[in-house]
């Protein structure tokens, strides 16, 4: 994927798109292959660990096994809540803050203490809800990756938001470490910003007390008139 560029003003990182041209998103096929083919891997990883008899017979073998099938199982979680694919249909409100303890479960140290609040107030328009859950998928990540390293604890916050212009917002803040100097484009946040510039958004991160990525969307009015030839 070619780079982003990252354009820094006091202490904020804006992502312009790299490859993700507007309405340039995956198939739905393509998604379903590639969650096979992890899935796949993922049933023989657990199937080794089910018969590795040797690192039973230790306390710390024992709990190594079960740590890596927790975190096995919480990537299926993720993946149904991002794609949902397999299950009932969930509401958005359902698979966010599925998606956000699962990640934040899965990528945190066994010792850490992280609360995580999750609010959604609107609706999200059905053709925007996997792009929305995706992009936060990276901002939950990010935010257990860098803002928490080392923590004991801290807190994340997880936001969705339908504003009175039609328009739609994804908020996620924590009171890790933060960046200390300008703010670098990893591949999640550049992930994030062809996912949203594919629907017209944009995203960006900031640094006060808190660190805060958020995406902003048009409405689906201003989307169709930005998408017309």
């Amino acid at each position: 994927m070619p780079d982003a560029q990252a354009a820094v003003t006091s202490r904020e990182l804006r992502i312009e798109p790299g490859c993700g041209a507007r309405g340039t998103l995956v198939s739905e096929s393509d998604f379903r292959q590639l969650r096979h083919l992890t899935k796949n891997a993922l049933q023989q990883v657990m199937l080794q660990i089910e018969h590795a008899h040797d690192l039973k017979t230790t306390v710390r073998g024992s709990r190594l096994l079960a740590d890596l099938q927790r975190r096995i199982l919480l990537s299926a979680y993720i993946s149904d809540a991002l794609f949902g694919i397999t299950g009932s249909a969930a509401s958005m409100s359902e698979r966010l803050r599925v998606l956000s303890e699962s990640t934040v479960r899965m990528l945190a140290d066994g010792a850490q203490a992280i609360r995580l609040d999750v609010e959604v107030t609107g609706d999200c328009p059905e053709p925007l809800q996997q792009l929305v859950l995706r992009i936060a998928h990276e901002f939950v990540a990010n935010a257990v990756k860098h803002g928490m390293r080392r923590r004991v604890a801290g807190a994340i916050r997880v936001g969705f938001y339908t504003r009175t212009d039609g328009c739609v917002a994804l908020v996620v803040s924590d009171d890790g470490w933060g960046f200390r100097t300008s703010p670098d484009a990893g591949d999640g946040l550049r992930i994030a910003g062809d996912l949203a510039a594919s629907a017209g958004g944009t995203i960006s991160l900031r640094r006060s007390c808190v660190t805060v990525a958020e995406l902003e969307l048009p409405s689906s009015r201003a989307a169709a008139r930005l998408s017309s030839p």
